[in-house]
């Protein structure tokens, strides 16, 4: 869940070493260094997290509406009993675009409910709130430090 603007800049076109590529075994080898990446990745994530888990995440995530608490996604939010909320889009998230982040911000707005709405500019997409703690730490530890004075 990364954006394109990281994938650009970290690998453009690259392909991988051609000793490298002519060890492969594969008739469709690893040709490009973005391949070699994913594939890395993908051997990992697959031996440290059960795929059947994946599913029933994913499939979780497909049939969450929050229209299904109360008719509709502002009554599904005014139904969340917070006094504070921190939402906190990124720009190049495309799973959850910061657009629809604001959003959420917005309709969660409620008479004696402080909701507080961050933009992080973030090369790193979706997946920034995980690496990019540079820019979230700051941000989540201002709200957190605030909330304990109420």
């Amino acid at each position: 869940y990364r954006s394109a603007a990281e994938w650009k800049q970290r690998f453009g076109r690259e392909r991988v070493d051609p000793e490298e590529r002519a060890q492969s075994k594969k008739p469709f080898g690893i040709e490009f260094e973005i391949e070699a990446y994913l594939e890395h990745h993908a051997q990992k994530f697959s031996g440290s997290f059960d795929a059947n888990c994946y599913l029933y995440l994913s499939r979780a995530m497909d049939l969450f509406d929050a229209a299904d608490h109360g008719g509709s996604v502002e009554s599904g939010l005014a139904e969340i009993s917070v006094s504070r909320a921190l939402v906190i889009g990124v720009s190049t998230d495309i799973l959850f675009p910061a657009e629809q982040q604001r959003e959420m911000a917005t309709l969660l707005q409620a008479p004696g409910r402080e909701v507080v709405y961050e933009q992080l500019d973030s090369i790193q997409g979706h997946d920034s709130f995980l690496v990019d703690m540079d820019r979230f730490r700051p941000v989540i530890c201002d709200f957190l430090a605030e909330g304990a004075g109420h």
